[in-house]
């Protein structure tokens, strides 16, 4: 196979495992209940909320695979690019890329500690107005990881 065919098929696969992994998290996002509602609204067209991940981390992985490929495909490019806008060599860009990158998804941790409750899934606080996160257990004195008012906890029969 030539290379100009085969970055074609790899960029056309790019394109649908991409689509596929945000029209997933579009439909986690909006279309799939989550928290404490009826369980029928954690389905979506006969798969439950749980399966929807398993589709979304097996197309975010081949998104991964594909991505390393097509970078591997573009070597050379990268290369080239590298040395004649950057002035530097394509190792030490990529190692800035990856630390871009990596800082990246550390601010994204450190704000999620730093934010707790702005990204939890409250299951009284849903549907209410108050906005996602807002711990309105905690606000009622149930403490926190207690759904029900009488306090034996998450999974256990009345």
């Amino acid at each position: 196979m030539r290379k100009s065919t085969l970055n074609a098929v790899v960029d056309v696969l790019l394109l649908v495992s991409m689509a596929s992994v945000v029209f997933m998290g579009i439909l986690f996002g909006f279309f799939i209940g989550r928290g404490a509602v009826p369980q029928a609204e954690k389905y979506l067209w006969g798969l439950h909320r749980h399966d929807w991940g398993d589709l979304h981390l097996i197309f975010s992985l081949i998104l991964t695979g594909l991505v390393i490929l097509h970078f591997i495909l573009h070597v050379d490019w990268a290369r080239r690019t590298s040395r004649r806008f950057l002035r530097l060599h394509w190792v030490v860009s990529l190692v800035i890329l990856f630390l871009i990158a990596a800082g990246i998804l550390y601010a994204s941790i450190i704000l999620k500690r730093l934010h707790p409750g702005d990204w939890d899934d409250d299951e009284e606080g849903l549907g209410k107005g108050r906005g996602r996160g807002l711990r309105l257990e905690e606000d009622r004195g149930l403490g926190r990881g207690f759904g029900p008012r009488d306090g034996r906890g998450r999974g256990q029969e009345p």
